[in-house]
């Protein structure tokens, strides 16, 4: 994954599908538009759709110049297609799994803010629980879109419990959790075929 946060835009076709990968979904085919790339002034578009046995990827790609000026053969060369769109997508899915927290007055319903947007508070709850059934849960759902998106599975896991402040969850932790997670069934025929 991009460590540096993109700037991006999604517009869904009219007649978008949503689809889903656990409790994460997004709506396909659509453009997914990233500004000031793949050099200021200049924006990427992606069409991406989804590609049946591969999942969400880019059918096709456009450089185009917000100055009116030419696009030249360097300008192409210079978009670092795979990172970028898969850095600009995530943020364009939805979560649907509800999260709760606890507040002096008593818990507090929400629903999660994004697959790469969990509060601090709730990783840490989830990661001191360990290997149950909740915390796999969220496992399961990270493990399901980052494959889908062709990104690391187990890293994006590790990446996305550590939050904004905390340590990446150690590889072994994130490998052992994913396994207990497919051992438990939570993965439910994602895996089919796969051996």
């Amino acid at each position: 994954m991009e460590e540096k946060e993109v700037i991006s835009t999604y517009r869904t076709d009219a007649a978008a599908d949503s689809h889903f990968m656990g409790s994460v979904s997004i709506k396909l085919p659509g453009t997914l538009t990233v500004e000031n790339q793949p050099a200021p002034g200049q924006s990427v578009s992606f069409r991406v759709d989804w590609i049946q046995g591969v999942g969400v990827r880019p059918v096709a790609i456009t450089v185009a110049s917000l100055k009116g000026e030419e696009i030249t053969s360097t300008d192409l060369r210079a978009v670092k297609a795979k990172n970028l769109w898969r850095a600009a997508i995530v943020n364009h899915a939805t979560y649907h799994r509800l999260v709760f927290f606890e507040k002096e007055d008593g818990d507090l319903e929400l629903p999660a803010m994004g697959p790469v947007q969990f509060r601090d508070e709730l990783l840490e709850k989830l990661r001191l629980k360990g290997p149950v059934k909740e915390t796999l849960e969220y496992v399961t759902d990270l493990y399901m879109f980052a494959d889908t998106l062709g990104l690391a599975p187990a890293l994006y896991v590790q990446e996305v419990f550590a939050g904004e402040n905390l340590e990446p969850l150690p590889r072994t932790t994130a490998t052992k959790w994913i396994k207990r997670a497919r051992d438990m069934g939570l993965f439910e025929g994602y895996f089919d075929g796969d051996d």
